[in-house]
């Protein structure tokens, strides 16, 4: 199995099947849940760890922090509430998510769209 990056995209390449896999769907679909992962992928941990680190960079778990939190903008970037992005991407409380995103951007979720808010009327004609 192999990782490439295409573009923007992850697409994971396994030798037994034509199909490309788009990893941020997976992961995803997966609820961000290395186990399920593997699940999917039909691969041990250990396995999609080695593969991870020598084509991604990262082990899995971070990649699929990291790739939870460009999700979690861009759907808060959306207008899509907080509760309703906690939800959608599987945090078990609203405040873990709160707790990740800040951690990940250094502003809540909400003072992310506050500001977001803010800067769109700022530059709508009047």
């Amino acid at each position: 199995m192999k990782i490439l990056q295409t573009g923007q995209n992850w697409c994971v390449v396994r030798p037994s099947r034509e199909a490309r896999l788009c990893l941020q769907r997976l992961a995803l679909k997966c609820g961000y849940r290395v186990g399920e992962l593997c699940s999917e992928l039909d691969c041990g941990e250990r396995y999609l760890y080695t593969v991870f680190t020598r084509d991604v960079g990262l082990p899995p778990k971070e990649w699929m922090r990291r790739e939870r939190m460009v999700v979690a903008k861009s759907k808060l970037a959306d207008g899509k509430s907080p509760h309703e992005v906690a939800a959608e991407l599987g945090f078990s409380t609203p405040n873990n998510f709160r707790r990740e995103f800040q951690i990940a951007y250094q502003v809540s979720p909400l003072a992310f769209q506050l500001g977001r808010l803010a800067s769109k009327e700022q530059q709508a004609p009047h």
